[in-house]
């Protein structure tokens, strides 16, 4: 693995970490059936996000509240309404273990309460509490203006395009079969160490 500033957009002004880039010929012979710019695509876009989910949670963590948690309560704040449990979970793509743990923590805090259903008594849902909405105002305040801060570096036009790449990669991994796709892997070739 490599390091390269080649191609780095001027208004990075230098701060921007360089470019991971691997030794293109050693890893086609080393890896036959993968791809040398696929891998720097995902070795980049991991420590990108990362760092972005490290910036994020060192700034709210004032609201002492996880990034799920902050998720959660502003789904419920989208929402208008009270959600089930397995809403949430859908929403959040979180498993309903994950979603109860969650709810749990929230109501502790105050933030949010379940009530029952009343098409269906046995459907629990969460709604917020009046004490939500000004830490609710306050996180998402805080977070647009972290997001427009770590985006600046890009003009509205690398920002769309970020997006529709993102949009892309992430609607093709969704068709994959990952456990197909890793049974027809090739054998990796070590390379001798001297």
């Amino acid at each position: 693995m490599t390091e390269s500033r080649a191609g780095q957009p001027p208004g990075d002004r230098g701060l921007a970490p360089p470019v991971l880039r691997v030794d293109r010929t050693a890893f086609a012979r080393e890896f036959p059936s993968g791809d040398a710019t696929a891998t720097e695509c995902a070795q980049n876009l991991i420590r990108a996000s990362t760092r972005f989910m490290d910036s994020d949670t060192q700034a709210l963590r004032s609201h002492g509240l996880s990034l799920q948690a902050r998720v959660l309560l502003a789904t419920l704040e989208g929402a208008g309404v009270p959600l089930s449990a397995s809403t949430l979970a859908e929403r959040l793509l979180v498993s309903g273990a994950s979603i109860t743990s969650l709810v749990d923590t929230l109501q502790r805090k105050g933030l949010v309460r379940r009530t029952g259903s009343e098409s269906d008594r046995r459907v629990v849902l969460v709604e917020l509490t009046e004490d939500a909405q000004p830490v609710i105002d306050g996180f998402l305040a805080e977070v647009t203006t972290l997001h427009a801060a770590q985006f600046a570096v890009l003009t509205d036009a690398e920002r769309e395009q970020f997006c529709t790449m993102l949009a892309r990669v992430s609607a093709h991994i969704a068709t994959l079969d990952g456990e197909a796709i890793a049974a027809r892997a090739k054998p990796r070739r070590r390379p001798k160490r001297r």
